[in-house]
C-alpha cells in the first residue's frame, strides 16, 4: 500500500507544480504599467502541415453597425506600440472553427480582444507590442490569420469578417430564425436596459412559428395538449406591416380559438376556456406567434431559456459588464453560446439546406478569401458533422493571463507559449471548456 502511495505521488508531483506554475504567472507581483515580456512564436514555416480531414476557418466580428471592406494597398502604420487610427474597425470578435473530419469533432476556440500581441514585422532583437484586435484595421486579414498562426502554433489561411448588421441579418435568416440561449439575471437586465426590440427575446416555452400556406402552427399551451391551427397565409399578406386587416380568428381542435387583431395583439383560447395574450408578426414568409415573457423593458422577467432575434442576440453577444464579476472572457463564452445555438438548430438542416445557408452567408458578407466554391465545400463538411457535441476552448485560460498597461492602452498579457501547448493539446484530444466568471481588470482603453 505505502509503494502505491509513493508511486501516486510520483506521478501527481509533476501536474501539481505545474499548476503551481501556471499560478505564479498569472499572480506575478509585476507593475501595471510596462511592456510586455519577450513573446516566443512560432515562424510560419515552421508550423506543421494542417493534418489531412482538419480545416480551419478564422470568424471575424468587427465593432462597426455598417463597414467597407479594408482596401488591400493600404499602407500599415509606422512599426511601434500602440494602435493606429481606427479606419476600417476592430476584430472584438475572433473564433477559430475547426472541423476535422478524421476525428469526427467540431472545435470552437475564442480569442480574447484585448489579448497583447507581437505584432508583423517584429523580430526576436525587436518586439513590438499591440492588442490584437487592431491588427484588422492596421495591417489587413491575411496578417491576422497568420499572426494568430503563429501565436497558437496552426495554419489558419481561411477567415470570413462581418460587421455588426450582417450578423444581426445572418441570425434573423428564415431558415435560422433566432438563437435560444439560456439568460441569467444579469443579462435579463442589461438587455431590458438597452431596450432590445419588443418581441426579440421571448421566452422559449412561448415562441411559436410556422411557414408555408397554410400556416399550420403547432402551439404548446402551458395548461392543456399541443393544439394545431392552419392559418391562411393570406390574412397577413394583405397589408405591408404584415399585420392581419382587421379582426380574425380561425378555430383549433377541441373548441380552441386563435385570433389576431390589426394592431399585433392575439389571443389564444384553450379548450377549457381560459385565454392566453401574446403578440405576433408575419416577416419573411414565417409567422411568429408569442405569449411567453418579453424581456422589452423587463428587468424582473425570470431567468431561462429566451429566443433571441438577430439584434438582440448581438447585444447578448457585446454583453461585457452585466455585473461586478463579467469580464471580457465571459463575452467570448456569449459568442460561443450563439454559434452553438445556431450549429444545433443546424442539426437537421438536409444538405441542401446547408448549401442554401451557406449560400445566404455569402450574400450577407463581402469581406473574406473564400470563394463560393469554398464555402460551400466547409458547408458540407460541417453538415457532414452535425451529430457532433460541439467542443469549447478559451484563449486565455483563468492561469495565463494578467492585465498590463502599455502604449496608452490597457490590455490583457498572456502566456503564449503555454496557451500554445494547451490549445494544440485540444485540438488533439476531445475535451470541453466553459467559462466562470471570474474578476481581472480589463477596462477598455
Amino acid at each position: 500500500m505505502r509503494r502505491l502511495l509513493c508511486f501516486l505521488l510520483v506521478l501527481l508531483l509533476p501536474a501539481a507544480a505545474l499548476a503551481e506554475a501556471e499560478s505564479d504567472w498569472a499572480n506575478a507581483n509585476l507593475p501595471q504599467n510596462r511592456r510586455p515580456e519577450y513573446i516566443q512564436t512560432v515562424p510560419w514555416d515552421e508550423i506543421e502541415p494542417t493534418a489531412n480531414g482538419v480545416h480551419h476557418y478564422l470568424l471575424l466580428c468587427i465593432d462597426e453597425w455598417k463597414s467597407l471592406p479594408r482596401p488591400d494597398d493600404v499602407t500599415p502604420p509606422p512599426l511601434d506600440e500602440g494602435r493606429g487610427p481606427d479606419r476600417y474597425g476592430n476584430t472584438d470578435g475572433m473564433v477559430i472553427l475547426t472541423l476535422d473530419t478524421a476525428a469526427h469533432r467540431i472545435m470552437l476556440a475564442s480569442i480574447v480582444r484585448d489579448a497583447a500581441i507581437l505584432k508583423p514585422g517584429s523580430t526576436d532583437e525587436k518586439q513590438y507590442y499591440g492588442r490584437i484586435n487592431y491588427i484588422y484595421n492596421d495591417f489587413g486579414p491575411e496578417a491576422l490569420c497568420k499572426l494568430i498562426s503563429e501565436h497558437l502554433g496552426i495554419r489558419i489561411e481561411k477567415y470570413i469578417l462581418f460587421n455588426f448588421s450582417q450578423i444581426c441579418d445572418i441570425i434573423d435568416l428564415p431558415s435560422l430564425d433566432g438563437v435560444t440561449v439560456e439568460l441569467n439575471r444579469n443579462e435579463i437586465t442589461y438587455l431590458a436596459r438597452y431596450a432590445v426590440p419588443r418581441h426579440t427575446v421571448i421566452s422559449e416555452d412561448g415562441y411559436f412559428t410556422a411557414t408555408g400556406d397554410p400556416l399550420n402552427l403547432h402551439y404548446v399551451s402551458k395548461s392543456s395538449l399541443p393544439l394545431d391551427f392552419s392559418i391562411p397565409a393570406s390574412v397577413f399578406t394583405e397589408t405591408k406591416n404584415g399585420f392581419v386587416s382587421g379582426a380574425s380568428s380561425f378555430d383549433g381542435p377541441n373548441g380552441s380559438v386563435i385570433s389576431f387583431d390589426r394592431r399585433g395583439a392575439c389571443t389564444i383560447v384553450l379548450p377549457d376556456g381560459k385565454k392566453e395574450e401574446g403578440y405576433y408578426s408575419y416577416e419573411h414568409e414565417r409567422l411568429a406567434v408569442m405569449t411567453g415573457e418579453d424581456v422589452w423593458h423587463n428587468e424582473l422577467a425570470q431567468p431561462g431559456k429566451y429566443h433571441l432575434g438577430g439584434h438582440a442576440a448581438l447585444y447578448y453577444m457585446r454583453i461585457r459588464k452585466s455585473s461586478r464579476t463579467d469580464t471580457d472572457f465571459m463575452r467570448t463564452q456569449r459568442v460561443r453560446n450563439v454559434l452553438s445555438a445556431l450549429a444545433d438548430h443546424c442539426r437537421v438542416f438536409t444538405l441542401d439546406q446547408a448549401n442554401d445557408l451557406a449560400n445566404s452567408i455569402m450574400q450577407h458578407n463581402d469581406t473574406t478569401n473564400m470563394s463560393l466554391k469554398e464555402i460551400t465545400e466547409a458547408a458540407s463538411i460541417a453538415w457532414s458533422l452535425r451529430d457532433c457535441t460541439i467542443e469549447e476552448f478559451r484563449v486565455p485560460g483563468q492561469e495565463d493571463v494578467r492585465s498590463i498597461t502599455f502604449g496608452n492602452m490597457s490590455a490583457l498579457e498572456l502566456n503564449w507559449t503555454s496557451i500554445r501547448g494547451k490549445y494544440l493539446d485540444f485540438l488533439d484530444h476531445t475535451t470541453l471548456v466553459r467559462d466562470l466568471d471570474y474578476v481581472v481588470s480589463d477596462e477598455d482603453d
